[in-house]
């Protein structure tokens, strides 16, 4: 994968004289170097499964699963039962001796239960079993949206330092170059001109850096905003760490179609749809209210039964059945239009990944020879064998095959993540 760039002591002392120049960029230097060296390095697997833990979505998405259980639990009750009772009384016979009592008036108590004779309870547990699984389902797809995300937050962090450690080198290079320059503008071994040179590449570098800081302080928030922590991160030089099979593009698929939470979660969907069908059915049907009265009028007592039944003629609950037969029929749209999207995303991922597993290949071929150039074009300016127009041609050619390289591997990682994810196997790797 190529040699990362790395400083050596010479480089150090280089460092330390180009920053103590300027005091605060001494200080600033001085901060960033004892961060990186007091921070362990964050793999990606690491990564991941603090994402897993403390991502701010899941900590939200966390509450699905348990709301769905309680609803699962109100379907399972029972209704409780009705008491009711009633004293009617002859208003005339208030005023008269022993006119407020059983031989002037009238006691009724009633204890009334509805029935479930249409089977809605046993439908409204079978419907909330199954709007369960799609709570879980939905929860995992949540799941692998985040460590698709955080994987791909990582790998920028990652690419943002090598950038930066590649333009730090360059500008190393740069600055003792405008400094060899001068000294031979001295000694009149070379024009001004040379020197000026030197000294606009150097502040193109300079330019450069600046922005590859900002570019690396945006990644670092978005990986902190990910693992829920104000913590310094630093990735050094890591590796990707997901193995990816050599499999045919079939299998990537099948795969997709077994894994995707989002495929699952689809298919809960259009089982939760049909159980609401068999809900609403069941609501078309009534349920009767049967009971026990006593009473007694005038002195005398009276036992019975009580029932109670809305007749069915007018409100078959025909609007809500006919919608819960509309709800499957766009389920299994949904789920049918979800398994050709997963079958073109797994498609394009597989596409890519191979795309970018060769211009990876190209790249660190074309690596190796920059850096073999450059060597050659600096020892052969200092003997005074080539122009500084070749050494400045040279240098640039060297650091944007250096950014290119690493650019093409933190692509290769980013389509490698993409597969694992679209075939749904990123969230089995991190539980591993």
């Amino acid at each position: 994968m190529g040699e990362l760039v790395t400083l050596n002591l010479n480089e150090f002392r280089k460092v330390k004289q180009f920053y103590c120049g300027n005091p605060m960029r001494w200080i600033g230097w001085s901060v960033a170097t004892a961060v990186a060296l007091m921070a362990q390095p964050l793999d990606l697997k690491t990564a991941l499964q603090l994402a897993k833990q403390r991502h701010p979505l899941l900590q939200n998405a966390r509450y699905i699963v348990p709301l769905a259980r309680a609803d699962s639990l109100s379907a399972s009750v029972f209704p409780n039962p009705t008491v009711e009772m009633q004293y009617i009384q002859n208003p005339a016979q208030l005023g008269t001796p022993g006119g407020f009592g059983a031989s002037n008036g009238q006691w009724q108590l009633g204890v009334v239960q509805t029935v479930d004779v249409a089977g809605q309870r046993r439908s409204r547990i079978e419907y909330s079993t199954r709007a369960l699984a799609a709570a879980a389902e939905s929860y995992q797809s949540f799941l692998q949206q985040v460590l698709v995300e955080t994987a791909l937050r990582w790998i920028d962090v990652w690419s943002a330092e090598r950038n930066l450690a590649i333009a730090h080198h360059a500008l190393l290079s740069a600055d003792s170059l405008v400094a060899v320059n001068r000294v031979r503008l001295r000694s009149q071994a070379i024009v001004a001109a040379d020197v000026w040179r030197a000294e606009i590449l150097s502040s193109q570098y300079h330019i450069q850096y600046l922005q590859l800081e900002q570019q690396l302080r945006t990644a670092r928030r978005w990986l902190q905003y990910a693992l829920a922590t104000q913590d310094s991160l630093w990735v050094g030089p890591s590796e990707l760490g997901l193995p990816v099979e050599e499999l045919p593009l079939s299998e990537w698929i099948e795969r997709a179609y077994v894994r995707r939470a989002e495929y699952r979660l689809a298919e809960a969907v259009v089982s939760a749809a049909e159980a609401n069908v068999s809900v609403q059915d069941a609501l078309a049907i009534s349920n009767p209210d049967i009971g026990v009265a006593a009473m007694q009028q005038v002195g005398v007592p009276f036992i019975g039964i009580t029932v109670g039944w809305a007749l069915p003629l007018l409100n078959r609950n025909q609007g809500e059945r006919q919608k819960a037969r509309v709800a499957v029929e766009q389920a299994w749209a949904d789920r049918d239009r979800l398994r050709n999207q997963i079958a073109t995303e797994v498609t394009v991922a597989y596409e890519t990944y191979l795309t970018a597993r060769q211009a990876l290949d190209q790249a660190r071929t074309v690596l190796a020879k920059a850096s073999d150039v450059l060597q050659t074009v600096q020892m052969a300016y200092l003997k005074g064998a080539t122009p500084i127009v070749d050494l400045l041609e040279a240098q640039r050619s060297w650091y944007e095959t250096q950014r290119s390289y690493y650019d093409a591997l933190a692509d290769y990682w980013r389509s490698a993540v993409a597969l694992l994810a679209a075939s749904g196997q990123l969230s089995h790797i991190v539980e591993e």
